[in-house]
């Protein structure tokens, strides 16, 4: 069964009922708005797996719109396919520079439409780099960012964010609400990399509850420090009554010993590289100073901390 989300922007209300009426036959769930300003407004809470938009909108138009959402890091993966009765050659060229992924000139037929939707979709859900659970980048991702500031010898911060306790949660709870954990991890990133870091971040999925966040060195204080504060504010609501209120879970551990584990907390390990140039080195500090991290005594939070020898 399909469990996809179409997100379909037009001023004519006619075509988002055409539209979602064909769709909806299919399985989609499709949401319908009206204008440029609107998309934006519900991209900040919700990610659709694909848009359709039309190009002649009052406000906000469509290349307008479409540009706005690549130039968001939060927003530039997303599969959008321009539908308008705009058919000029330049139209199609100037789309599919801003990043559109297709484009179908009104009227249009809906077999075709269903037939070019289901080929993008799957050629995302193909798309070894972004994480199936989250949609972030993965790991070669993350090294290309990452090699592209070396390379033009940009300052950055490397901040590696890994949840602690998580296995235990995973045993008690199941796999199904972990999965709501790891989603929400990169909620709360992404929540704290738009605010503190305009557009100038990269955050990656590297696998697990492990992520990644890339953005400049003045600006990952605040952001590591939002995101900390914000999962402990939040993930109380992950877990039942009686273990909210002791503060703890009870599951076996490694030597099949019951014991207490806190609630799920992040590390944030940083690292701001200064001379540091090469990528496997980088992470490798990383990893070191997120285990240091891990193992400080009496830690109950998250914690965010930095490391500037590099």
């Amino acid at each position: 069964m399909i469990n996809k989300t179409v997100l379909v922007v037009d001023d004519d209300p006619n075509v988002g009922l055409l539209i979602s009426a064909v769709l909806k036959k299919f399985n989609y769930t499709v949401v319908t708005l009206y204008s440029g300003e609107e998309v934006l407004r519900f991209l900040d809470n919700d990610k659709p797996d694909l848009i359709l938009m039309d190009l002649r909108m009052p406000g906000l138009d469509g290349y307008a719109l479409c540009k706005r959402i690549r130039d968001n890091p939060a927003t530039h993966g997303l599969p959008i396919i321009v539908l308008s009765g705009v058919s000029e050659v330049d139209a199609k060229i100037n789309t599919i520079e801003l990043g559109a992924d297709d484009f179908i000139t009104k009227p249009f037929d809906v077999r075709e439409l269903r037939a070019r939707i289901n080929r993008i979709l799957k050629r995302k859900s193909a798309d070894v780099s972004l994480n199936p659970l989250t949609y972030l980048p993965g790991s070669p991702a993350i090294e290309e960012d990452v090699l592209k500031r070396m390379a033009a010898e940009t300052p950055f911060a490397f901040a590696y964010i890994d949840a602690d306790n998580f296995k235990a949660y995973n045993d008690v709870y199941g796999y199904a609400k972990g999965d709501e954990i790891i989603k929400h991890i990169a909620a709360v990133i992404s929540d704290a990399a738009r605010t503190h870091a305009g557009k100038d971040y990269f955050i990656g999925h590297v696998g697990g509850d492990d992520f990644v966040l890339v953005t400049r060195p003045e600006l990952i204080e605040a952001a590591g420090n939002e995101i900390a504060k914000e999962f402990d504010r939040t993930i109380p609501d992950f877990y039942n009554n009686e273990d909210r209120q002791r503060g703890y879970i009870v599951t076996v551990d490694r030597k099949n010993k019951n014991r207490r584990f806190p609630l799920v907390s992040l590390t944030i390990a940083v690292i701001i590289p200064k001379a540091l140039r090469h990528y496997g080195k980088l992470v490798e500090t990383a990893a070191e100073l997120k285990r240091y991290a891990k193992e400080l005594p009496d830690r109950k939070n998250s914690i965010c901390i930095k490391d500037r020898r590099l």
